[in-house]
C-alpha cells in the first residue's frame, strides 16, 4: 500500500484536530506539538524517541504524548505503520478536573493497550471520516474519546524531569529565538547573547528542551505557519512570512512535523 495522510479539523469541536496516515519511508524529525497527542496504531509498528527513551507502538496499541513533548517517529517494521491521531488542546483536558487545579499530566506509561479508549478513538475517527462536517455525531464521538482518556491522566505537579531549573543562559536563548523566530539567527550570535560558548549552548539547550536551537526555531516557524494557513494565507505567502527560503522549504519542514503538506493542512482547517 502507498503512503497517505489526511488531516481533519472538525467543525463545531473547538480544540480538536486529527490525522489519518500510513507511512513507510516518512520520518518525523524531533518536534513537538502544543497539543496532547493521542494515537492508535492500526497496522504495522512505529518507533520513536521521547525524552531520551526509546518507544515502540505496534498494532492495536495506543500512545499518549503530553503537550510540548519532543519526539521523533518512523517505521519499526518494513511495511511501515498506519495510525490515527487526535490532537487535543490542553484546555479541553484541563476541564476534566477543576479549572483552577493543576493541569493534568499523562500517566507514567507512554505506549499501552486499553480496549475502551481504543474503541472510543475508533468511533471518533470513523465519524470524522464519514459524517458531515459539523454534524452532532462527530462532536459527540470526539468528546467521547476525550472522556475515555481520563483514566490515563493524573493531576500535577509536573513530572520530576521537568522540575529541573532551566539554565539562565538557555532561558535567554529561548527568548532570543522567540523574538526572532522568522529571522536568520546564527549560532555565534545566539551563544553571544546567552553568554555561553557555542558548544556549551547547544549541549545545554538540547538537554533542557529536547532539541537543538535550530530545531526549536523550526518548530516555532511551523506553529506560526499553521496559524497563518488556518487564517487562509496561501502557502507561498506563509513561507515568506515565516522565514522559510521558499515554498518547497516550507513544505519539507512542515510535513516532517505535521505529517501532511501545508496545502492539505490549509484545506482541512479552512473555515
Amino acid at each position: 500500500m502507498p503512503e497517505y495522510s489526511t488531516y481533519f479539523h472538525p467543525k463545531g469541536v473547538d480544540g480538536i484536530e486529527a490525522l489519518h496516515a500510513r507511512f513507510v519511508r516518512h520520518e518525523y524529525r524531533p518536534h513537538s506539538h502544543p497539543t496532547w497527542t493521542v494515537a492508535v496504531v492500526e497496522r504495522g509498528a512505529a518507533r520513536f524517541e521521547l525524552d531520551a527513551t526509546h518507544q515502540r507502538a505496534g498494532e492495536g496499541e495506543l500512545f499518549v504524548l503530553e503537550p510540548e513533548a519532543v519526539h521523533t517517529g518512523m517505521a519499526a517494521v518494513p511495511e511501515g505503520w498506519a495510525y490515527k491521531v487526535l490532537y487535543i488542546e490542553p484546555r479541553l483536558l484541563h476541564d476534566w478536573s477543576e479549572r483552577d487545579g493543576a493541569a493534568p499530566r499523562a500517566a507514567r506509561w507512554v505506549v499501552f493497550r486499553d480496549r475502551a479508549l481504543r474503541g472510543a478513538l475508533e468511533r471518533a475517527h470513523a465519524a470524522l471520516a464519514t459524517e458531515p462536517a459539523g454534524d452532532l455525531a462527530v462532536a459527540e464521538a470526539v468528546l467521547g474519546a476525550v472522556a475515555a482518556l481520563r483514566p490515563h491522566l493524573r493531576p500535577g505537579p509536573p513530572a520530576h524531569g521537568r522540575e529541573r531549573a532551566e539554565h539562565t543562559a538557555v532561558r535567554r536563548a529561548r527568548q532570543y529565538l522567540h523574538e526572532r523566530w522568522d529571522e536568520r539567527v546564527t549560532l555565534a550570535e545566539l551563544a553571544a547573547d546567552a553568554g555561553l560558548s557555542r558548544f556549551e549552548l547547544v549541549r545545554r539547550f538540547r538537554e533542557q528542551n529536547g532539541v537543538t536551537p535550530h530545531a526549536f526555531q523550526s518548530n516555532l516557524r511551523v506553529d506560526h505557519a499553521r496559524r497563518l494557513l488556518a487564517a487562509g494565507e496561501a502557502p507561498a505567502a506563509v513561507a515568506a512570512a515565516c522565514g522559510f527560503a521558499d515554498q518547497p522549504h516550507l513544505t519539507r519542514v512542515f510535513k516532517r512535523s505535521v505529517g501532511v503538506s501545508p496545502g492539505r493542512y490549509a484545506r482541512a482547517v479552512a473555515p
